[in-house]
């Protein structure tokens, strides 16, 4: 008889900053400083089992409790507090009871690339969330009355007679090119802007690692608790990477500086940020950007 292929890993890479991540920190401050222990003993039963996610049940909890020498009401003290500081996902969590992430499934993927099967199960799924028929990742396609969730209702078209009916229809078109562009928006889920920032900061800076990965996570966060869309979010730091490569800047400390300013300046919208960048004088090509000034 064949032995199963076990979808594990053997090890998991954990970095050398774990200790000063504001989200490790956040569950520290909350939970005491046994609470890191906790953490990397989730994430070995994560990337030991399955590879990218873990059943939380009684047995689960007590093992943990166990391993690291803790009770369990710390054990379950930090999962609450890694969900809401969205070390893990809430939503998967609070459907199948299990603890993963875009960052766990990343490295998962990474890692087990040479493996004859690293499938993710499409409900599971933060990668590919079109993917999901369950629509667990929070974002439900909005749906037409034919089913089809990319139809636009268009209105019946008129023939212009004169300048008054050449305006309507101007206006009609705008308002259905407004309908398109906002249904557009409302498809894309947080799964998906995060995938396309990572894919331009390949693009445009380079090799993507788990540090950076993380850091870019934690600043969309960042605006998000500002009350930004996640999704623009996802668009500012886009614009952020963007902006560093066109200034000759391949890296995400200057990308990253750029968008610090942007958040010390309370511009937490995409608008306002291009706002920002526009030319205010002839005398003043641009707004001053002190992102531009910094030494790396």
């Amino acid at each position: 008889m064949a032995r199963p292929i076990k979808k594990g890993l053997d090890y998991f890479p954990l970095d050398v900053s774990f200790l000063q991540d504001i989200k490790i920190r956040k569950v520290i401050r909350a939970c005491g400083s046994a609470a890191p222990t906790v953490i990397i003993c989730i994430l070995g039963y994560v990337y030991q089992d399955e590879g990218y996610f873990l059943y939380f049940d009684d047995d689960t909890r007590f093992l943990i409790a166990e391993d690291v020498d803790t009770t369990e009401e710390l054990v379950d003290k930090v999962v609450q507090k890694a969900l809401e500081i969205k070390f893990f996902d809430q939503l998967l969590f609070t459907k199948y009871k299990i603890l993963t992430s875009t960052g766990i499934q990343n490295r998962y993927k990474q890692a087990s690339y040479k493996k004859t099967n690293n499938t993710i199960r499409k409900d599971f799924d933060l990668l590919n969330p079109s993917k999901n028929d369950n629509g667990v990742s929070g974002v439900d396609n909005p749906v037409s009355d034919t089913g089809n969730p990319d139809a636009v209702e268009l209105s019946t078209s008129v023939t212009p007679v004169s300048d008054v009916g050449s305006t309507q229809s101007k206006v009609k078109e705008s308002k259905e090119k407004e309908s398109k562009e906002k249904q557009s928006k409302e498809i894309e889920t947080p799964a998906v802007a995060f995938q396309k920032t990572l894919t331009v900061y390949q693009q445009n800076i380079g090799v993507l690692n788990p540090f950076v990965q993380q850091n870019i996570e934690y600043r969309i966060n960042d605006f998000v608790n500002q009350g930004t869309n996640e999704i623009e979010a996802n668009e500012i730091v886009r614009l952020a990477i963007e902006k560093a490569a066109l200034s000759n800047k391949l890296s995400w400390n200057y990308a990253d500086g750029i968008l610090k300013n942007w958040l010390d300046h309370s511009l937490f919208t995409l608008s306002n940020v291009k706002a920002e960048q526009k030319p205010k004088s002839k005398n003043e090509p641009y707004s001053v950007d002190e992102s531009d000034k910094l030494p790396y």
